[in-house]
């Protein structure tokens, strides 16, 4: 991390609305808890994933929904280069403050909504998907759209269950349909939600059976 004095800090701090929190290498925090009350403090996961079943040293990491850059900067401590894909630009100021604190040299970041992203972003090796496919309207063509441009997914998401009482859904592929139900967002203003006033959730084995479908194995 580039050095700061307490002050600097603080003017950091207080130059953003911050909606998240990390822990920076000197044992200090930059933001707040975030929506579940937490500070991230160790590397995420779904990141460790990445590194042990990926091998990104020398890889281009698309991230879908960067947010204010918590996973940008774990991202890019195991990869080549992390591209951020993001849509709101308050979250890009946020993720921008986080990476510059951290002194990440291999991020940047792409305004941009996920459901239009193609091969204009650049040749891509894996693409980190988390928290983001449950808040599209038509996870389907979004998920068929990816395979053609990334040979690997990691992808953490809800998905719908017969439990829910919500409206059911059909969403087409070709001669394919995919199975399942209508959620209501909270939409622009919320940035943990997506941006449209509803979204899709699949069924588990839908989702799973688009995977294939897909290619992804």
């Amino acid at each position: 991390m580039i050095n700061l004095t307490d002050q600097q800090l603080q003017d950091f701090q207080e130059a953003i609305a911050w909606k998240t929190g990390m822990r920076l290498p000197d044992g200090r925090i930059l933001g707040v808890p975030g929506k579940r009350g937490g500070i991230t403090e160790d590397l995420d996961p779904r990141v460790q994933l990445v590194a042990k079943r990926l091998n990104p040293k020398n890889k281009t990491i698309v991230e879908i929904g960067s947010c204010e850059g918590i996973h940008t900067v774990q991202l890019a401590g195991i990869c080549k280069q992390v591209i951020g894909l993001e849509v709101r630009p308050r979250n890009i100021i946020c993720a921008l403050t986080r990476v510059f604190v951290h002194d990440v040299p291999n991020a940047r970041f792409v305004i941009r909504d996920v459901r239009s992203l193609d091969a204009s972003i650049g040749p891509i090796d894996i693409v980190f998907h988390v928290g983001v496919l449950y808040h599209l309207t038509d996870p389907v063509s979004h998920l068929m759209r990816l395979a053609t441009l990334a040979p690997d997914l990691v992808l953490d998401t809800h998905y719908a269950s017969d439990a829910l009482p919500w409206p059911p859904v059909v969403l087409p592929w070709g001669q394919q349909r995919y199975r399942g139900k209508v959620y209501r967002e909270a939409g622009w203003h919320d940035s943990f939600s997506g941006v449209d006033a509803a979204a899709c959730w699949l069924d588990r084995a839908e989702l799973l059976r688009l995977l294939a479908d897909a290619g992804y194995a």
